[in-house]
């Protein structure tokens, strides 16, 4: 109901200018921000993680994520950490012809210093496609998935070992309901990674199905299954789960929600799912326990923030106030 600003201190900057912030968020007291770059007169200027140990209070930047020789732009996509201060930040530099093209930062300093492990121009092979996900159990192990529906018939899923370095593809199996795999009628792309550890990892598949026949309205394409794919190590093997479909978002091993226009939830690890509301918008989602959550709620041009304290089952518009 009340906010205080906390602003990080870059962040005031040109409104002719508007920069995307993007955060990760570990407790109430520690997170890290980062903010779209900065074009200065010999290119763009390093990327500055900023963090804070206090709930905003105070800021501290980090020593700046140099930018590659040429971007034509410099955007963060994704940033975390994990447990033992190894953190990871993609920011993407370019795009075309089927391409978003990224480079990815790593620290090993809780965010006080980056190095560039991946160039954009490199022969690794994750710059094709939009990037859907990125995770790393340690400093060494790690998973990207990339949306590339359509255009490689497969699910595009790469891994590490030697902390962004070199990747490779990760040989993923499609469900019994596909016998011809991962290749048309289906569009289907990964999301939610999820690593917990060097052995738990889990994500989702969601697809859309080519009709042989549009229907009356004209839609050529239908909602396909949808995949919750676990491993318990590492991706040697993996079990094989339908789902209702839309993000996932994980309370611990077996408790989580699979959130869209329609919210389910499981407390089996998925096995299950339990149907538990529909809405009228689409959410931007954060849970704290099995009851309480809050979502960022958009519906063509309107915007609100919602609450629900029953797990979902009813929201509320909340009309947040400054604190003095």
């Amino acid at each position: 109901m009340t906010w205080a600003d906390v602003t990080v201190p870059e962040a005031v900057a040109d409104p002719e200018q508007p920069r995307r912030g993007l955060g990760y968020f570990e407790d109430e007291l520690n997170a890290w921000v980062v903010y779209t770059g900065v074009f200065g007169d010999l290119g763009y200027e390093p990327a500055i993680v900023w963090r804070t140990q206090d709930g905003g209070k105070n800021w501290q930047p980090s020593r700046g994520a140099e930018p590659p020789a040429v971007a034509e732009w410099f955007e963060p996509i994704a940033l975390g950490f994990n447990a033992q201060g190894f953190g990871w930040l993609l920011m993407g530099v370019g795009a075309g012809m089927s391409h978003q093209y990224v480079a990815l930062y790593t620290s090993q300093d809780d965010g006080v210093s980056w190095t560039r492990v991946l160039d954009p121009h490199s022969d690794q092979p994750v710059q094709s496609c939009p990037k859907s996900g990125l995770e790393f159990a340690d400093s060494s192990l790690g998973w990207m998935a990339r949306d590339c529906a359509g255009l490689i018939d497969r699910i595009t899923l790469e891994g590490t070992r030697d902390g962004g370095l070199t990747w490779a593809p990760l040989d993923v199996p499609a469900p019994s309901s596909m016998p011809e795999g991962y290749a048309y009628p289906f569009l289907c792309s990964a999301h939610s990674l999820r690593m917990p550890t060097t052995g738990d990892a889990s994500f989702g598949v969601t697809c859309r199905q080519y009709l042989e026949t549009p229907t009356a309205a004209g839609e050529e394409l239908s909602d396909g299954p949808n995949t919750l794919y676990r491993s318990a190590d590492g991706g040697q093997s993996w079990s094989l789960l339908d789902y209702p479909g839309g993000d996932l978002l994980w309370q611990d091993e077996q408790h989580g929600w699979a959130l869209g226009r329609e919210i389910y939830r499981t407390a089996d690890g998925g096995t299950t799912w339990k149907f538990v509301h529909a809405v009228n918008w689409d959410g931007q989602f954060s849970f704290v326990d099995d009851l309480h959550g809050w979502a960022v709620a958009r519906n063509e041009q309107e915007i609100a923030l919602v609450r629900t304290q029953n797990g979902g089952t009813s929201w509320s518009i909340l009309k947040p106030v400054s604190a003095p």
